[in-house]
């Protein structure tokens, strides 16, 4: 690890909870015209928004371009008596996989009525997303935005681990412990799995750290992170740890964070710490990562009188991410650009070496 100091400004880092978004050339070939919305939506129990309905759309439609892999997300106006049977039916309808190089379609089929969630996986990916992997999926990301009543932010926060697993960033090991097994297969329903989760019954209650000091500011800012991976290795989820700044806490207490973000997030970070860079001015600092690693965005810190903080509140306002889980500058114009005057970033805010 280098340590620097520089003067001027600062920069940021935005957190990954779900939200991932686009950008990129198209690796489908002869595709002469783009897939309309309907080709990845159908929502019957109207669960979405008209913008959420064409956000997740477009970002599917990205996914179909960039990874030739057809996504599709469809709710249940009634509920079935065979959620299994209706997934293979709409399957088949939608013709997922038909239009790829391979059958390599996934369906999201959520019954609402049924308090029941399916993915139903094409022939092709079932290598690639196993039953477990898929149940692991459903359970720790989607059910706890389902259960919030955020259905379409859970839909699209599930596509980040999907993206990673097809990257190969997650592997089975990493997701799914030798004792979730068993537990976790039971979920399998053929190529795919299901899950029983109810829909806006209400999010669990984060419980509260007694010990708060073990989690507070840090004398420097590789301490603090240092104390930050702790609390992701422990699924920690308490919004009021003084690790973070006071905006950051009043943005966490209205912010859903589930296991499989922050497992998500904890193997980025472990990757990447042994190339990471930290910039100092003042009172604010940045940590970043090798420019080539394009899926480990920047940390940004604030010192007070207690030490350093993590500012989250400020980082999931500057940096993005598109379907590939790389991260850019949704804005350049910041005080925390001090520690990247020997980047350039293009017209979409992705880093490049000068």
């Amino acid at each position: 690890m280098k340590q620097r100091r520089a003067h001027g400004s600062v920069l940021l880092w935005a957190i990954r909870l779900g939200c991932v978004f686009l950008q990129a050339g198209s690796l489908l070939i002869g595709c002469s015209t783009e897939p309309g919305a309907d080709a990845f939506v159908d929502d019957r129990a109207a669960l979405l928004t008209a913008t959420g309905r064409e956000r997740i759309a477009d970002y599917y439609r990205k996914l179909y371009q960039d990874f030739d892999i057809h996504l599709k997300v469809a709710t249940l106006k009634e509920s079935p008596t065979d959620l299994d049977a209706v997934a293979v039916m709409l399957f088949a309808e939608y013709a997922l996989g038909s239009k790829t190089r391979g059958a390599n379609g996934v369906l999201l089929l959520v019954d609402p009525e049924g308090r029941r969630v399916r993915m139903e996986i094409g022939y092709d990916l079932e290598g690639v997303f196993p039953d477990g992997f898929v149940g692991y999926v459903e359970e720790r990301q989607m059910a706890p935005f389902f259960r919030a009543g955020r259905v379409g932010d859970g839909v699209e926060a599930t596509v980040e681990l999907l993206v990673g697993k097809v990257l190969g960033a997650i592997d089975e090991g990493s997701y799914l412990p030798e004792e979730e097994k068993a537990r976790l297969g039971h979920l399998s329903g053929g190529g795919g799995a299901k899950l029983e989760v109810g829909i806006g019954e209400g999010e669990k209650d984060r419980e509260s750290i007694g010990n708060a000091r073990e989690f507070g500011p840090q004398a420097t800012p590789m301490k603090t992170l240092e104390t930050y991976r702790s609390v992701l290795a422990r699924h920690i989820k308490d919004p009021e740890l003084g690790i973070y700044t006071e905006e950051s806490r009043k943005f966490f207490r209205q912010w859903l964070v589930t296991d499989a973000q922050q497992s998500n997030e904890l193997r980025g970070l472990q990757r990447a710490l042994l190339r990471a860079e930290v910039f100092e001015e003042e009172t604010r600092a940045v940590i970043r990562f090798a420019i080539g690693d394009r899926q480990s965005a920047p940390y940004l810190l604030r010192r007070d009188g207690g030490g350093w903080r993590l500012d989250f509140a400020v980082m999931s306002r500057l940096i993005g991410f598109n379907h590939k889980n790389q991260w850019y500058f949704r804005s350049r114009d910041h005080d925390f650009m001090f520690a990247f005057a020997d980047w350039r970033f293009d017209r979409h805010g992705f880093p490049h070496r000068n």
